[in-house]
């Protein structure tokens, strides 16, 4: 609906000024080019949104915020948006239609479970471009009004991995943890090469300052269930993890670890007004630059592409403010110089010197075993180049360090704490 762009944009105001007021506080300034402006009549110009969420969620805020910015580029007026929030793979092609119907030009859809259906409903309205946010059959398809889009996000997560691994370096050197304690725990939605790629990237990152690290991933199988992502930051700090990461799309995980005291690295938005002393930073596409990219092909009659992928070199992802009060010393410094290097393709994120799959390297067994050779092709230069010609990801197996764990840690500190009350007594 219109009427929540206003009141999920007063949402974002508000998390955006949040926070201590140093010069760390915007870090990192986006310092590429700008996207390109109008540069034809918008007026008559509608875009539709099919966003899965309600208008309070992280993942809402950060699309809305896409949009507002993508409307300072190229012209568009809030009363040429539509959006359709809460939508279901149920009810999806109903409002995909009736968003072709209200006249949207051009339709973007955020949730990948979506993108069948969209795919159909493209095939019954050719004049109307539909963009699936982490899809992969537009390649494969015939349409020409289909397409695929994604960012490359793990890039973002490698940099937050740093900021993660500096401050464990700092606990450390304070004695507040041990070697065998820098662990950290990582709450995810699903098990995807997405996820995997962000997660792999996330440990590289922080073995960058911290070479004593493991992370240990716990999947909770649903996307958006607030209960479901509580209970597995739950599971984790049970577990003894001494940090946490996240790629979930609630609050929760943020305020699990501001109960129990625990550094975390957050995503889709500013999350220091949830975890004031505990949220590092966050995690952060910038979607407007692909919302504005396809907006201006439409208003200048041009071809989108079909599968478009943008990361640190196109300004597509950043990190959210930094929580200057609980940040370690050097960490700005340091953060500015990894992102500096992979704006201008200088960082390697998957040095394959740098990590190993069961012991071994990532290029030995691309050549020598059949589980891996889908991954020769995409390994150039001592790196495997993950989502640079293409949105889907590929790199779906977990790099020795990380772990993914099932275990019920909660249910085992409720026994330990019976048995220990029954000795007691």
């Amino acid at each position: 609906m219109r009427k929540h762009i206003a009141v999920v944009m007063a949402v974002i105001m508000a998390l955006s000024i949040c926070g201590c007021g140093s010069s760390k506080s915007l870090f990192p300034e986006n310092t590429g080019e700008q996207q390109e402006t109008k540069t034809a009549d918008s007026g008559s110009m509608k875009v539709g949104y099919l966003l899965s969420s309600d208008g309070d969620a992280p993942d809402t805020v950060a699309r809305v915020q896409g949009i507002r910015k993508m409307q300072e580029q190229t012209g568009i007026k809030d009363d040429q948006i539509i959006i359709k929030e809460s939508v279901k793979k149920s009810d999806c092609e109903k409002k995909a239609a009736e968003l072709a119907e209200k006249g949207c030009s051009i339709i973007f859809s955020e949730n990948p479970e979506f993108e069948s259906v969209l795919e159909e409903t493209a095939k019954k309205y050719p004049k109307v471009q539909f963009c699936q946010e982490g899809g992969k059959l537009a390649k494969d398809s015939e349409l020409s009004n289909f397409h695929n889009y994604d960012t490359r996000i793990y890039e973002a997560y490698h940099v937050a991995g740093l900021v993660a691994g500096i401050k464990l370096n700092h606990l450390l050197d304070k004695g507040d943890i041990s070697a065998e304690d820098c662990v950290i725990g990582f709450v995810a939605c699903e098990k995807n090469a997405k996820t995997t790629s962000c997660i792999n990237a996330f440990y590289l990152g922080v073995e960058r300052a911290c070479s004593q690290s493991s992370v240990l991933v716990r999947y909770v199988g649903k996307r958006g269930v607030y209960d479901a992502d509580g209970k597995a930051a739950r599971q984790l700090i049970a577990a003894g993890v001494k940090m946490m990461a996240q790629y979930t799309y609630t609050t929760a995980v943020a305020t699990v670890c501001a109960e129990n005291d625990t550094p975390l690295i957050g995503n889709d938005i500013n999350l220091i007004s949830t975890a004031p002393k505990d949220a590092l930073t966050s995690v952060i596409s910038d979607w407007s630059v692909y919302y504005a990219y396809a907006v201006n092909k439409v208003l200048k009659d041009k071809e989108i592409a079909t599968d478009w992928t943008a990361g640190y070199a196109e300004n597509a992802v950043v990190l959210s403010q930094l929580n200057d009060e609980h940040i370690s010393d050097g960490t700005v410094e340091k953060v500015a110089e990894l992102e500096k290097n992979l704006r201008a393709g200088n960082a390697k994120v998957f040095n394959i010197e740098k990590f190993t799959v069961d012991g071994s390297s990532l290029d030995t067994l691309a050549k020598s075993n059949k589980k891996f050779k889908k991954y020769k092709k995409y390994i150039r230069n001592g790196n495997l180049q993950e989502s640079m010609t293409q949105s889907k990801s590929v790199f779906d197996i977990f790099v020795d360090g990380v772990t993914e764990s099932t275990h019920d840690y909660l249910a085992e500190q409720e026994e330990k704490s019976a048995e220990s009350t029954t000795e007691e007594n």
